[in-house]
C-alpha cells in the first residue's frame, strides 16, 4: 500500500475547502491534478476516500486517512520548526520562527472559564496557532475521529481508538435566577408544572445538560419556553440579566451570587465530568499543551 504524502495533503485540502475547485486553489493546481492525486490515493488503498457530494464528504476509510494527514501535517511542522530554531534559541527572532497549526476542540464553558488562559501560556511558550472547533462536550469526540482535531475536552470517559484519555475533574452547574425572575415565576419553588412555564435559557438546541438539569429539578420531562444564547459569557449575562433561568457553570456564576444579583432556584447542582483525550503522536507540542491542559483544569475544576 503507497500512501504519498502527496495524496494524504491533497485529501485533506479537498476536505478542507469542500471542493475539489477550492482545493486546487488552495494547493496551486490544476482541478484535474487534484482529481488525479484523489484517485491514485484511492487506488492505492483499494478504497473509497470521498463522497463526491456538495461540499465533499470523507466516507469512513476516508476519515481514516485525513487523521494520518493531520498527524502528519503537525509532525512535519514540529520537524520545519525545529529545523529553523526553538523558541529558547536566541538567535532566532520569534517573528521568524514558523507557525505550526493545531486544531483542537472544546466545549464553551471550558474556553470561557479555564482553557484560555491555558491557551494563552502555549502561545507564550510555543510558535504556534491553535484553532478551536467549539462543540459541545459530548460531541468533542466526533472531531477526534474525524481528524479535524488532535486533541479535545470531552465529558466522554472512553478513549476513541488511537487517543490517549486523562481525566480533568468535574465542572459543577448551579440553576440559578435574578430574584425578581424568581419572585415572578418561581415564588412557590420550582415544581414542574412550574418548570414547564418559566422561561429558560439554553445554548442551543442540542444543550443536554440544560434539559437534565430542568427534568432532575421537575422530577420528570418537561418542555419549558426557551431562549437561545450560543455563547458561553453571553449566556452568563443572559441569567443575570433575567432573560429566564438556567443551569451555569459555578465559577462563573460565585461572584453574581456573592452580590445577590442572582440566588438559587433549588439546592441542587449538576456535575459533569470532563476529559482530555489527544492523539498518541510523538509531538513535544502536543506532549505539552497536554501537561498544561491537565495543570491549567487542575486549579478549577472539581
Amino acid at each position: 500500500m503507497d500512501i504519498t504524502q502527496e495524496g494524504l495533503r491533497t485529501l485533506a485540502a479537498v476536505l478542507r475547502e469542500g471542493t475539489f475547485d477550492a482545493a486546487a486553489a488552495s494547493l496551486h493546481i490544476t482541478p484535474s491534478a487534484v482529481s488525479q492525486r484523489i484517485k491514485a490515493l484511492e487506488a492505492a488503498v483499494g478504497r473509497v476516500v470521498l463522497r463526491r457530494t456538495k461540499p465533499v464528504s470523507a466516507t469512513p476509510d476516508g476519515e481514516v486517512l485525513v487523521r494520518l494527514a493531520r498527524q502528519w501535517e503537525l509532525l512535519l511542522a514540529e520537524t520545519r520548526a525545529a529545523l529553523v530554531g526553538e523558541p529558547a534559541d536566541a538567535a532566532v527572532p520569534v517573528t521568524a520562527q514558523p507557525r505550526v497549526h493545531l486544531p483542537i476542540a472544546s466545549n464553551a464553558d471550558s474556553l470561557a472559564t479555564w482553557l484560555l488562559p491555558v491557551l494563552a501560556r502555549f502561545h507564550r511558550e510555543h510558535p504556534v496557532a491553535v484553532e478551536v472547533l467549539r462543540d459541545d462536550e459530548t460531541r468533542s469526540s466526533a472531531l477526534l475521529r474525524s481528524g479535524d482535531a488532535l486533541a479535545a475536552v470531552t465529558s466522554e470517559p472512553l478513549a476513541v481508538r488511537g487517543c490517549a484519555l486523562h481525566s480533568l475533574g468535574s465542572m459543577r452547574y448551579l440553576p440559578v435566577a435574578t430574584p425578581e425572575f424568581i419572585d415572578t415565576w418561581l415564588r412557590d419553588g420550582p415544581d414542574a408544572d412550574v418548570l414547564a412555564r418559566a422561561p429558560m435559557v439554553q445554548f442551543d438546541r442540542n444543550d443536554h445538560l440544560q434539559r437534565d438539569m430542568v427534568a432532575a429539578l421537575a422530577g420528570r420531562a418537561v418542555d419549558p419556553p426557551a431562549a437561545y444564547i450560543p455563547a458561553s459569557t453571553e449566556y452568563h449575562r443572559a441569567v443575570t440579566l433575567g432573560i429566564g433561568w438556567g443551569a451555569v457553570p459555578d465559577v462563573q456564576i460565585q461572584k453574581a451570587l456573592d452580590d445577590g444579583r442572582v440566588r438559587m432556584i433549588a439546592d441542587h447542582h449538576l456535575d459533569v465530568p470532563l476529559y482530555w483525550q489527544y492523539w498518541k503522536l510523538s509531538s513535544p507540542l502536543l506532549q505539552h499543551l497536554t501537561e498544561l491542559v491537565i495543570a491549567g483544569a487542575a486549579a478549577v475544576l472539581r
